[in-house]
């Protein structure tokens, strides 16, 4: 485990909310210089801690829906473990893949486009791994809270600020070029509008007013970065509430905002079958 200091985690927090901010500014916000910021940064890159910078994306604005899918494992071994691993990280509707401790043995978060595209991939799935996997839930998110890693903080001044995304927003059709951009911005948030308008064969005005365009339009939600928390001693949990008593959710989600080490409240709807993916009526 690797101990930050308070200027560590100022730096981290920032980056988390604005990743493409300057290094002056970076600084000025953490109380140290620019060059100190740019160290600092480089410190934290170099031991594995800032592992990518990134963006995070509006997909239900393109047309995608997000699900998480739930598994069990069963006739298991390290090399089979290994290749299912393997198959989820390397498909294109995979955006990540855990193991777990608890009710489930594995996770993952798919983002689902075209249904038949999308099914091809889910019977490809069990044909290869309907030994090894059990298919336990499948999970539909319609509403999130995204909470600010105020925890990173020694005070929590921030802890009413989440943002909020919701499902059934209007699709924003976007062009070749828009994702392109994208693209860029998610491979390295911080990377120079020069260096993209020159990958592209455009110009840094051009490039400049699309991507404030996506950022007004609400297709990129934030500019980030990726961090490995198992190396500051932190570890992920999963908490699935089912309410028996709806008229406690208020109450219950207060008092879960009250905690600093929460990172999101979601909601969703819960399938237990694979065959409510999709159905054919016959008559």
């Amino acid at each position: 485990m690797i101990e930050l200091d308070i200027k560590d985690r100022k730096i981290l927090y920032y980056l988390l909310q604005d990743s493409r901010q300057s290094l002056k500014t970076i600084g000025k916000k953490v109380g140290i210089s620019r060059e100190s910021a740019t160290y600092r940064i480089k410190r934290l890159i170099d031991n594995k801690i800032i592992t990518k910078f990134n963006i995070n994306v509006n997909t239900e604005k393109l047309g995608y829906a997000t699900i998480n899918v739930y598994f069990a494992f069963k006739n298991i071994n390290p090399e089979i473990k290994k290749r299912i691993i393997s198959f989820f990280v390397d498909s294109k509707f995979s955006t990540y893949v855990s193991l777990l401790e608890g009710n489930y043995d594995f996770q993952v978060e798919l983002i689902m486009g075209d249904p038949f595209e999308f099914e091809s991939f889910f019977d490809k799935m069990q044909e290869k791994f309907y030994k090894y996997l059990i298919l336990k839930n499948v999970i539909f998110w319609i509403r999130a809270d995204e909470n600010n890693y105020i925890f990173l903080l020694n005070d929590i001044n921030d802890k009413d600020k989440y943002s909020s995304w919701s499902w059934g927003q209007n699709i924003y059709f976007i062009d070749s070029f828009d994702f392109k951009i994208l693209s860029e911005l998610y491979n390295d948030s911080r990377r120079p509008t020069k260096f993209i308008a020159n990958n592209l064969g455009s110009t840094v005005s051009i490039v400049n007013n699309r991507i404030k365009k996506l950022i007004k339009n609400n297709i990129i939600t934030q500019f980030t970065i990726n961090v490995d928390w198992s190396k500051m001693g932190y570890r992920w949990f999963h908490l699935q509430i089912n309410l028996n008593d709806f008229s406690k959710k208020n109450l219950i989600i207060q008092y879960i905002r009250e905690n600093p080490n929460l990172i999101r409240i979601m909601k969703g709807f819960l399938s237990v079958s694979y065959t409510h993916l999709r159905a054919h009526e016959t008559r």
